[in-house]
């Protein structure tokens, strides 16, 4: 089937994806030989990060709306009961057969060839995607050695490890309904996020339960997931998931956006009024650790003509994706450099090191004494 084909079956005459693909607003891609198109910004019903192939449309995974308050935030959001599944610090995929071939999407809409690499260990996709054309499996990649985030939940050590959390198929945009969606997760014994159960909001004591032994063991938090249609997904993160994100990310503060930071610090202080009730000096002394240290390490570093680098290991099951990946980092504008590579039984260890280039360079101007005005 033509692309004009599939897109005029929801709406978007060719003249519009014509301009939008001369906008750029649609990029044209191509991953071993299967071509598709990226959109990286929204055409008709289409969002960023939805992908049209020739053989249909992945739609994007939609952003997930935050709440601040657990109790006051799901009695507002809910009627019905739902369902607790744990959030795991990790970065989003969408698993797909395009053409034959299993492919790893980002948020984006590009392939991943480390994910696309590696979901063999974890999916028996064969099995999946046959029994299920145009099935698309939604999870999170997550572990101390992968491309893109450095925090992981406490429990994988090592490597990655696939977390499914939702299904939707090609050509629909909403997820499969839970209790569906869980059968199909134990059909094909797919590896997914703790699962906690169903609640409703009388239930919310239980539920704070479950969020204090999350922040006790170092998780990043809870997704709510509602068995009625009209309802929508929701997320509450715990205190350590804000003072954790702050940590790994106040090296870079010269280049964030301070957003990054206040954002965290409010979600902090919320979660401390409704689960703890007073700011106890050591999670005071925390912040300020996780805030000012980091910065003041960048410094140093600067001052002592050291590029702030960030390294990280990644497996490979195939040798040639281990080029493509390298291919993939350069077109996402990545400043990197390969440290090493070798076997090591089945898999290529290979040693990356992400340079900050902007972060050391705003350091070095302040340590020269230039000025600036704020």
């Amino acid at each position: 089937m033509q692309i004009y084909e599939i897109v005029e079956k929801f709406d978007i005459p060719r003249r519009l994806w014509e301009e939008s693909i001369e906008r750029h607003d649609v990029i044209r891609d191509e991953f071993d030989g299967i071509c598709f198109y990226r959109v990286t910004k929204k055409v008709g019903i289409l969002e960023r990060g939805s992908i049209v192939t020739q053989e249909g449309i992945v739609f994007d995974f939609p952003r997930i709306a935050r709440i601040l308050h657990l109790e006051n935030g799901i009695c507002k959001a809910y009627t019905k009961p739902f369902y607790i599944e744990e959030k795991v610090d990790g970065y989003n995929v969408r698993v797909a057969s395009i053409q034959g071939r299993v492919l790893v999407f980002s948020r984006g809409a590009y392939v991943c060839p480390f994910s696309t690499d590696r979901i063999l260990d974890f999916l028996d996709v064969k099995k999946i995607f046959n029994e299920n054309p145009g099935l698309v499996v939604c999870g999170e990649f997550a572990g101390p050695d992968n491309p893109y985030n450095i925090e992981h939940p406490p429990y994988v050590k090592e490597d990655v490890r696939f977390f499914a959390f939702d299904l939707m198929y090609m050509n629909k945009p909403n997820n499969i309904p839970v209790e569906e969606r869980y059968k199909l997760f134990d059909t094909y014994g797919m590896p997914t996020v703790r699962r906690f159960g169903r609640f409703s909001i009388s239930d919310v004591s239980a539920l704070r339960k479950i969020v204090r032994e999350l922040d006790e063991t170092g998780c990043e938090g809870m997704v709510i997931k509602p068995t009625h249609p009209a309802e929508k997904i929701m997320k509450y993160v715990t205190l350590g998931s804000c003072l954790r994100d702050i940590n790994v990310t106040a090296p870079l503060m010269a280049e964030v956006a301070s957003e990054f930071f206040t954002h965290r610090i409010i979600r902090a202080a919320m979660f401390i009024h409704e689960n703890i009730s007073s700011l106890k000096p050591e999670v005071s002394a925390q912040l300020g650790e996780v805030l000012l240290k980091p910065v003041y390490e960048s410094v140093t570093k600067a001052a002592r003509g050291e590029v702030i680098a960030e390294r990280f290991l990644l497996r490979f099951r195939d040798e040639r994706n281990i080029q493509k990946m390298i291919d993939h980092l350069y077109r996402c504008k990545v400043k990197f450099e390969v440290l090493s590579k070798n076997q090591k039984d089945a898999y290529w260890h290979v040693w990356f090191a992400r340079k900050c280039y902007a972060s050391y360079e705003i350091f070095q101007k302040h340590l020269d004494g230039s000025s600036h005005v704020d």
